[in-house]
């Protein structure tokens, strides 16, 4: 080993003597060997040759990769490969000399500590930012009194913090204001985002928009396991209202193959459209609550009065949101009690449509026969109400009787619908229905033609045809379910 160095050391000797002497304008001995090659050649490639051999292109596995560029009168130069550093982390040079960036290590971001900016107003800017400061774990309290300083948020309400993805770090829910547009009285424009080290994961708007009404920041109501799977689902609103009347639209989202998505699956809103993302109801407030003692809160919201008079008397009503394995749907549907006719009587309608053929019987009787239940009516006087309702329940009383093969009280109860209400279109379809009836069989066919035959009177329902827009319109095409 110490020849080997003895070696190395003469060669390097020899060279810085050649590259001396030329500097100095020193005359080297015009000695010519017979091949032709100067001496001073030779010398360079012997100092080459063994520079070259005792320099290694690449040290060990364990260290950053290193190449050698040597080259005739030039410092050999070490080039390394930095080394695969974590998201949010620097490189950095611990002995403070790092050429070629050898020696580097990976290590976390310089804490961000004290008083932070204003926050950037653009969206475009803020997601930088946010993200940064994220990787950064830089204190909460710090970002949210720079989006409050900036005008992007308004007060605590508007930042949530939840592991929504499992991986044991929080991602910031953010509600986030845009200062371009005017506000209006039900809210401000603007949008919600969740937050974490891959940038903004879940937009409640996809994109800013100019519409505010297409850009009204929602509120977070609440942060609940609905589905069981041990992470919260986050649960938003963004209210909407009208020239008389609020609609609150809850979205419920969470995780579903990696990915935050919306999990309410609401009913279409006409026929033929795709099923709904948001729970919509006029005047609502929600709650959680496991009302089926099953493990899990199901989300329960209550409301559904209209605020203009042109929609008539309409009955408030809970409707329960639960998860069914896939998704979150309606599972229950509980009407508030009412003490107005029309609603015990569309009551009624709704359990006969649904087979429950005792509870519609209960509800028809109650509609005729309870004195103090209320007839305000919207077009017509609450006498010709009561009239109206009464009759097309004796109608259905007389159905349900025929189809439980009680021909004695459907014939009673004709009776009494002749005597009482002779002059009603609605008579006249029962004692069709009696006369003719041949049993449950032939039902669909004998209502198709009780109803073909009332079409062609005007307005065979009376009042019922019309009792403000928020409740059902009854024509002739509903006397038989």
């Amino acid at each position: 080993m110490q020849a080997r160095s003895a070696t190395i050391t003469g060669s390097l000797i020899l060279l810085l003597s050649v590259f001396l002497a030329a500097c100095a304008g020193i005359d080297l001995p015009p000695t010519v060997p017979e091949t032709g090659v100067s001496a001073t050649a030779m010398a360079t490639d012997e100092v080459v040759a063994a520079t070259t051999e005792l320099l290694p292109t690449s040290l060990p596995s364990d260290e950053p990769s290193t190449t050698s560029l040597p080259g005739i009168g030039e410092t050999p130069a070490l080039m390394c490969t930095p080394p695969a550093c974590a998201i949010g982390e620097t490189y950095v040079c611990p002995s403070g000399d790092c050429p070629g960036g050898c020696g580097t290590v990976c290590a976390p971001p310089t804490p961000i500590t004290g008083p932070l900016g204003p926050a950037p107003t653009d969206w475009e800017s803020l997601e930088t930012w946010l993200t940064t400061l994220w990787r950064g774990d830089v204190n909460p309290a710090a970002v949210r009194a720079a989006l409050q300083q900036s005008g992007m948020q308004k007060s605590l309400e508007d930042w949530r913090a939840a592991d929504l993805d499992g991986d044991l770090r929080d991602e910031w829910i953010l509600v986030l204001y845009d200062q371009s547009l005017p506000g209006v009285p039900f809210g401000s424009a603007g949008d919600l985002w969740v937050v974490n080290g891959e940038g903004v994961i879940f937009r409640y708007y996809t994109a800013p928009s100019t519409d505010i009404y297409e850009f009204i920041a929602p509120t977070v109501v609440s942060l609940a396991d609905l589905t069981g799977d041990g992470l919260p689902e986050l649960i938003t609103d963004a209210t909407i209202c009208g020239a008389h009347t609020c609609y609150n639209n809850y979205r419920i989202t969470g995780l579903r193959d990696g990915a935050l998505v919306d999990l309410v699956l609401a009913p279409p809103v006409a026929e033929g459209e795709p099923p709904g993302t948001a729970i919509t109801m006029s005047y609502a407030d929600s709650k959680l609550a496991d009302v089926d003692n099953e493990g899990l809160p199901e989300f329960l919201v209550h409301g559904g009065t209209i605020g203009s008079a042109g929609a008539g008397v309409v009955r408030p009503r809970t409707e329960v949101w639960g998860w069914d394995g896939t998704a979150v749907s309606l599972a229950e549907t509980i009407l508030d009690p009412s003490g107005y006719r029309h609603h015990i009587l569309y009551e009624a309608n709704d359990r006969m449509a649904a087979g429950d053929l005792d509870g519609a019987l209960a509800l028809y009787e109650t509609a005729i026969n309870d004195a103090a239940l209320r007839d305000d009516g919207f077009a017509y006087a609450p006498e010709q109400t009561r009239a109206d309702i009464s009759a097309f329940a004796a109608f259905r009383l007389i159905l349900i009787d025929l189809m439980q093969g009680n021909a004695e009280r459907a014939a009673s109860r004709l009776a009494w619908l002749q005597m009482t209400y002779p002059e009603s279109p609605t008579t006249g379809a029962a004692l069709t229905l009696v006369s003719e009836w041949a049993g449950p069989d032939g039902a669909a066919a004998l209502c198709a033609r009780i109803e073909d035959s009332m079409a062609t009177l005007d307005n065979p329902t009376g009042a019922l045809a019309d009792m403000g827009y928020g409740n059902p319109s009854l024509g002739a095409a509903d006397f038989c379910p």
